[in-house]
């Protein structure tokens, strides 16, 4: 299968487990379809500079769905510039850089999180291994929407370094995996 093909079927995988499974979920197809599609188009920039890329995504007034342009970060964290008043914020999206075998980079940090239920939005994240997560901001749980090779995959990715990515964390278990 080839690596577009695998991408796609992770993609419809993760909609279709949104659109059938798990009970309610907080954000829609389009919403997900969006993130995956604007995430995708950054990770090379991202693996290239080795720094973290951020934005927000949010609806205008027409109900279109709109990424406001991703700001530069540092290696391990980024801010993001602000929405136009007209734009409805919704979520989040970051990169996590380039794989570095000093960092878990294959899971959202707590860090991502907190900032995600501190600014009161759901977040999106795409891993250096191509995974793409969800990320409640009211709940704090955080899910994959697509496994690894799912989104554009850091050349130099080493996988599992952390050891296992589970499909879902909790707050606790991210802080428990972070040593916490």
């Amino acid at each position: 299968m080839s690596r577009g093909a695998r991408r796609i079927g992770w993609l419809i995988a993760g909609l279709w487990a949104l659109l059938v499974g798990g009970g309610a979920q907080a954000q829609t197809a389009a919403e997900v379809a969006a993130a995956s599609s604007y995430l995708s188009r950054l990770q090379a920039v991202s693996f290239a500079s080795n720094h973290e890329y951020c934005g927000v995504l949010g609806y205008r007034f027409d109900g279109v769905i709109v990424a406001i342009r991703a700001s530069e970060g540092t290696r391990f964290s980024c801010t993001s510039g602000y929405a136009p008043k007209e734009v409805r914020v919704f979520a989040s999206y970051h990169t996590h850089g380039a794989y570095d075998v000093g960092y878990d980079g294959e899971v959202p940090s707590v860090a991502d999180v907190l900032d995600d239920m501190d600014m009161g939005v759901d977040g999106y994240i795409a891993t250096p291994g191509g995974r793409l997560w969800f990320v409640d901001g009211e709940t704090g749980n955080s899910r994959q929407i697509c496994g690894r090779g799912c989104l554009p995959v850091d050349p130099h990715f080493q996988p599992e370094t952390y050891g296992p990515v589970l499909p879902s964390y909790t707050l606790a278990t991210l802080r428990r995996r972070e040593g916490g």
